[in-house]
């Protein structure tokens, strides 16, 4: 298996607005009838610890030892916090600047490029999304509705 650029052969229009994002995004994110239930709930729980919890563990450690100081709030453990979740920043952001490239930014507004920078801020949002349509029991796509074929939290 291997990955080619494909920029010279196709092109994608990703959603107009937020709304149309938040709206039709999950769908494409959902994989909750491709895997157990167990599963799932793994899924969903390393992407909470690895990309929605970094940013705001991160800046609420540096606000626990601006405020109480190293030795009220427990310096090694705070540390430790601090210390896994910059790496795991740092890797979001290495991600982030190793996909650059597949980007067409000859089009992109100023905006458009800096949200693009910006965006490990809105990753929380991005994972509340897709919990939201992993636990929903039918998508919707182009006006229809479709009902879930796999496991759901419900049964």
């Amino acid at each position: 298996m291997g990955f080619l650029d494909g920029a010279e052969v196709i092109s994608v229009r990703m959603y107009e607005g937020m709304a149309e994002t938040w709206s039709g995004w999950g769908r494409s994110l959902d994989l909750k009838d491709s895997i157990s239930r167990g599963q799932l709930w793994s899924d969903l729980w390393l992407l909470v610890s690895t990309q929605a919890l970094p940013l705001p563990l991160l800046v609420f450690a540096l606000l626990a030892i601006k405020f109480y100081g190293w030795q009220s709030v427990g310096s090694l453990m705070l540390l430790v916090a601090i210390a896994l979740n910059t790496f795991l920043l740092l890797i979001r952001c290495g991600m982030q600047a190793a996909v650059t490239g597949s980007y067409d930014w000859s089009k992109a507004s100023f905006f458009q490029s800096l949200s693009f920078w910006l965006s490990p801020l809105a990753d929380p949002l991005a994972v509340i999304r897709i919990i939201l349509s992993a636990t929903q029991r039918s998508i919707q796509w182009r006006g229809r509705t479709y009902q879930s074929l796999g496991q759901s939290f419900e049964q």
